[in-house]
């Protein structure tokens, strides 16, 4: 079994993304973190060597404390192979790898085979062939035709035998921005090629972001959350309803303005992620809830789950005898969907009465079921 030292290189300026992409937020991790949870599940990697820009070395007790195989955070110099060589003084493994920290969506196999091919290779690197038709240019012509058939894009994690990997640091005469380029025209050693893969993105510019997305949702996991709430009606107060005031000659008696569309919006959210109920974040004897939109409560919700859920649709069942609640509709889908920074057209709200039959029927209460399909980031 080979025993491997990884070092997660994000301490560059991201000139060309236009700003500090390794620390985009990416549903519920930064972008970096993604990098960080391949390797710290991997059974060959004893230890994790961040290497941070000097401006961002702040965040080292958040990865230390929050990942068991970080062993060191350390600040990055000038160039690439600075960040590198910083992060080589701290392995103590044999066999090292070295990967960008923005590419967040290396899959396992090329860490297998990368590892794997490290037992009989001084260098070893994942790439995938060009596919495209390739040619030099010059002045906005076409010059040359290129054969691609030789012809592959390298990417990483690659790994080296430490001892090789310091050889060439010490004999480079020139900045490289690939390890396994310096180790080739310093000692002359070629690096072997196993499978890369193009899911294996490096984010580079803002554009890559979107691509990154659609890989990652396809990633995700569905679930579905219920939801329900109910009110006892009284004359003389307030209904409100989706967030939208829908009488002021009875409503809903509650600790809150009682808007059973909104708690169980709220429920069905909560059930989806695998939280506790609404009245554990919102205690119906707490004072400070007294009276609140329950507007207020659903965007709070959602500022806390929502890093972690990508919202595909909701559906409401309201059931209430009077009044009739189809003018309102409009107002209330608005209102949800902008708080949930969703598409109207991914909220239904559909109402019934009791049809003069029980609490419902009688005008003692109001109701509403909730159903909500997410994909939840795992």
């Amino acid at each position: 079994m080979v025993d491997v030292s990884v070092i997660i290189v994000g301490a560059g300026e991201s000139a060309r993304f236009g700003e500090n992409k390794i620390f985009l937020r990416l549903y519920d991790s930064y972008l970096i973190e993604y990098s960080i949870a391949r390797f710290e599940s991997h059974p060959n990697v004893r230890e994790i060597i961040l290497v941070l820009n000097r401006k961002d070395i702040n965040y080292a007790g958040y990865f230390l404390s929050k990942y068991r195989k970080v062993k060191y955070v350390v600040p990055g110099g000038k160039e690439r192979q600075d960040s590198v060589r910083n992060g080589l003084l701290h392995a103590n493994c044999n066999y090292v790898l070295v990967h960008d920290g923005a590419r967040p969506n290396v899959p396992l196999k090329v860490i297998n085979d990368v590892i794997d091919e490290l037992k009989e290779s001084d260098a070893v690197v994942p790439a995938i062939s060009a596919r495209d038709t390739v040619a030099y240019s010059r002045g906005g012509m076409i010059e040359e035709y290129i054969d691609r058939n030789r012809l592959y894009s390298i990417q990483t994690p690659q790994g080296f035998r430490k001892d090789v990997l310091i050889k060439a640091f010490e004999g480079s005469k020139r900045v490289y921005t690939d390890e396994s380029a310096m180790v080739y025209e310093v000692l002359g050693y070629r690096a072997k090629i196993v499978g890369g893969s193009p899911e294996n993105v490096k984010v580079t510019y803002t554009e890559d972001m979107a691509l990154l997305n659609k890989i990652l949702e396809n990633t995700m996991e569905y679930r579905i959350g219920l939801g329900y709430d109910s009110h006892r009606l009284a004359s003389g107060r307030k209904l409100v309803l989706g967030g939208v005031l829908i009488t002021e000659e009875f409503g809903a008696v509650a600790h809150s303005d009682g808007d059973c569309v909104i708690h169980s919006i709220i429920d069905a959210l909560l059930g989806a992620v695998g939280e506790k109920d609404i009245g554990t974040f919102f205690p119906d004897d707490d004072p400070r809830y007294a009276g609140v939109s329950s507007v207020t409560l659903l965007r709070e919700i959602w500022e806390r789950i929502k890093d972690k859920v990508k919202i595909v649709n909701i559906d409401c069942t309201l059931r209430l005898e009077q009044p009739k609640i189809q003018p309102f509709v409009g107002d209330m889908k608005s209102c949800i969907s902008s708080v949930l920074e969703l598409d109207q057209a991914r909220v239904g709200i559909k109402a019934k009465t009791g049809e003069k039959v029980g609490p419902v029927g009688e005008l003692k209460l109001v109701e509403c079921e909730t159903v909500v399909l997410v994909k939840y980031s795992v």
